[in-house]
């Protein structure tokens, strides 16, 4: 059976699939013929592990027999599939099919189609050049930051463990330079060796809990460091170790923090294989005004 357009026969489409778009508050508008395609690209890019299914409606007003005309992205119209119905609506007015719309330039359109979509379509990622690592779909940059954190941790600890480690043995020649026993029988010496002890313990407790807290998850629980009162020598190199340390921890933390924020953006195109048509046929639709 032909399809008729306001009287006029359809005859050179009649095997080209006619669809509706019903416009809300202009049931008596004049609906004009338009190419439309609803496609699903499925990113799988091997390089970076990027996987998403993107499902797309669009439609480019047919106003030229030139099928092989490159498409571009003021052309084209993103079209509500919830919008299309099968049933042309009872007060439409339709404009004139030109005789040229047959299987063959549909044909001719969805390659052109296709390669519209390789040129110009994009997915985006982002790329951590530190670790070589790019994001997964969907994920945020501030997301994909964070997760870089997570995979730079273990490393950071065992920089700041070895850091430890050389700062627990100058604490060990503190001790065997300025620790003396405390119960030498002489009142002065003894209470003076106490103090000593008092004194490292407190200072030891305070590096320790400068490496408990580094760390991107902690960095702010240690606190601001607070530097103690001039006093004995050996509060003195106490104080200027704990400082040292802040210092060298610090150094390890900014060092990460921008390793994980080392972050540049990554586009990926489709390929061939990766384009799927789910359906092709002519949309009528009002024209897009000027």
């Amino acid at each position: 059976m032909l399809l008729k357009s306001n009287g006029h026969a359809l005859g050179s489409a009649e095997k080209v699939k006619h669809l509706y778009f019903a416009p809300e508050g202009k049931s008596d508008a004049e609906l004009v013929p338009h190419f439309y395609v609803e496609a699903r690209i499925d990113f799988n890019d091997v390089r970076t592990g990027y996987r998403e299914t993107v499902s797309l409606s669009k439609a480019l007003e047919i106003y030229s027999d030139n099928a092989d005309l490159l498409w571009t992205g003021d052309m084209i119209r993103e079209v509500d599939p919830r919008q299309v119905k099968p049933v042309m609506p009872d007060s439409a007015r339709l404009g004139r099919l030109p005789a040229f719309v047959d299987a063959n330039f549909i044909s001719r359109m969805e390659t052109q189609f296709i390669q519209y979509l390789l040129r110009s379509y994009e997915a985006r990622a982002y790329r951590n050049s530190a670790l070589r690592t790019y994001s997964f779909s969907g994920e945020s940059r501030q997301d994909f930051i964070r997760r870089c954190r997570e995979l730079l941790d273990a490393s950071m600890r065992q920089e700041l463990d070895r850091l430890r480690e050389a700062f627990n043995r100058r604490l060990e020649q503190i001790t065997q330079k300025y620790l003396r026993d405390s119960d030498s029988g002489r009142l002065e010496e003894d209470r003076a060796a106490s103090q000593d002890k008092d004194i490292f313990s407190r200072y030891s407790e305070r590096i320790a809990g400068l490496f408990l807290h580094a760390g991107p998850k902690h960095r702010s629980a240690a606190g601001p460091l607070r530097r103690l009162q001039e006093g004995q020598d050996l509060e003195e190199r106490l104080s200027a170790l704990e400082l040292e340390v802040h210092e060298e921890i610090t150094k390890i933390e900014d060092s990460y923090d921008d390793k994980a924020q080392s972050i540049d953006e990554y586009i990926i195109h489709p390929n061939l294989k990766d384009v799927h048509f789910v359906r092709t046929c002519i949309l009528w639709m009002p024209a897009q005004a000027a």
